[in-house]
């Protein structure tokens, strides 16, 4: 996978991952916690971040791999 692609991947998580957090804190603050229309909000944001940190992450992992076993052959 190329830097770009998991690069950017990690830094799109970031923001869905603290605007699922945000939401999640809103929405704890309330009584209707099941109920509330904003709990659907919230799991949408936390499904998408973490999709995009598990490509990030594949693709990170891969990196390493490849910096590791081209540095051992030196």
């Amino acid at each position: 996978m190329k830097p770009f692609v998991w690069i950017t991947a990690l830094i799109l998580s970031l923001p869905f991952l603290a605007g699922a957090a945000f939401t999640a804190y809103d929405v704890m603050g309330r009584a209707d916690i099941l109920t509330n229309p904003e709990s659907k909000v919230a799991v949408g944001w936390l499904f998408t971040g973490l999709m995009f940190l598990g490509t990030g992450v594949r693709g990170w992992r891969t990196h390493r791999r490849a910096a590791k076993a081209t540095s051992s052959r030196t």
